[in-house]
């Protein structure tokens, strides 16, 4: 999905790596761990002014190039930008994706995504299919976020919890480390075009194995109430808009051909909802059969009124098929015309039927019958 550019106060794509493997508490200076010393690269090549001093195996210091002890002190703009931002202070499970980044163009939204990707996610693979990429992080914020990014840029993402209790203990330095948090794992799968990773053995192994096509699927329509609504209709010519969780609909039908089957177990709002959806280029071929109704008891087909309602509309045409048009056993035209027949006798004796109501005298009383 496009959206306006906007200016952002630190490179999205070390935002990413940050969010990560970045200490952002500001009390001190910045800080980043990993162990591909690729990101550290790539993440001082895309902060202006700022150094990685490594400091261990995996820990790097994010230093002013024109800070130094006992000079004028500088302040530090990784640490401007992260609190503008509003992340200061923020641990593994409070940590967020700012709005600026999650509603810019594609190119920031992917750069936020790859390095997210990059420290905290991979590429899975499994037998005989294709590659998916696996992201987890302890933050709910943070993993919804991510969610965000990925249907924005015309992915699907699912997500799941692997809690903490029960989990069999990480190891640092080989003692056991047990979880104290639940961790939120999230599947992701991405349009081609679309590099989930800029680490070089991530990115080997993803294009090695290909990511698959991204598919959604209706698992289940729950009732969500009633509630008053007004239809719409959007400047884009094919009718498409985006709706919740980055989808593309359109209530009107554009340059289509659609096709009604089975329409006498509609109801007269339905069938009438479903004809105004015709857009311009578009033709509908409504057809079912008034003697086959499933609907409730007392309820009216929508097919054996839309009749008497458009048949006298210009460029609506009506073709009613008779048992010569069955193109099923002999037989079954045989019983079409004995329902038939049935049906207009039952209409006659009903139009010629009088029903007796007891009447009443001028004074009020019910008036009397012969003994």
């Amino acid at each position: 999905m496009q959206m306006e550019p906007r200016a952002v106060p630190l490179d999205p794509y070390a935002l990413g790596l940050l969010l990560g493997d970045g200490a952002i508490s500001c009390r001190t200076t910045p800080a980043f761990s990993t162990a591909d010393p690729e990101l550290a690269v790539a993440l001082e090549e895309a902060l202006v002014d700022i150094e990685l001093v490594r400091k261990g195996d995996y820990d790097y210091v994010l230093r002013h190039v024109n800070g130094h002890r006992g000079g004028v002190i500088v302040a530090n703009p990784v640490t401007l930008a992260i609190r503008e931002l509003g992340l200061a202070g923020a641990t593994s499970g409070t940590k967020f994706v700012p709005d600026v980044y999650k509603n810019n163009s594609v190119g920031v939204r992917l750069a936020v995504l790859q390095g997210l990707l990059d420290t905290d996610g991979g590429p899975v693979l499994q037998a005989g299919r294709s590659c998916r990429v696996q992201y987890t992080t302890t933050s709910a914020r943070l993993r919804d976020d991510v969610v965000h990014l990925v249907e924005s840029l015309g992915g699907v993402a699912t997500c799941r919890v692997r809690e903490a209790e029960g989990r069999k203990p990480g190891l640092a330095e080989g003692r056991p480390v047990p979880y104290r948090a639940d961790a939120y794992v999230v599947e992701i799968r991405l349009p081609a075009g679309i590099a989930p990773f800029r680490l070089s053995r991530k990115r080997r192994l993803y294009d090695e194995h290909g990511g698959g096509r991204p598919m959604r699927f209706i698992d289940s329509i729950i009732p969500a109430g009633v509630k008053e609504t007004m239809c719409i209709q959007v400047a884009a010519e094919d009718s498409l808009y985006v709706t919740d969780d980055f989808l593309l609909t359109h209530n009107t039908l554009n340059d289509a051909f659609i096709i009604l089957d089975e329409a006498q177990n509609t109801t007269p709002e339905q069938m009438k909802m479903f004809l105004t959806r015709l857009g311009f280029g578009s033709k509908i071929v409504v057809t079912g059969d008034v003697t086959q109704v499933d609907l409730p008891g007392g309820t009216t087909s929508g097919l054996r009124v839309v009749r008497e309602i458009l048949s006298d509309v210009e460029d609506v045409h009506f073709a009613q098929l008779s048992s010569s048009d069955v193109v099923r056993h002999k037989l079954v035209g045989d019983i079409v015309d004995a329902y038939a027949r049935w049906d207009a006798e039952r209409e006659n004796q009903q139009a010629q039927s009088v029903h007796a109501v007891p009447g009443r005298t001028a004074q009020g009383g019910r008036a009397g019958r012969r003994r």
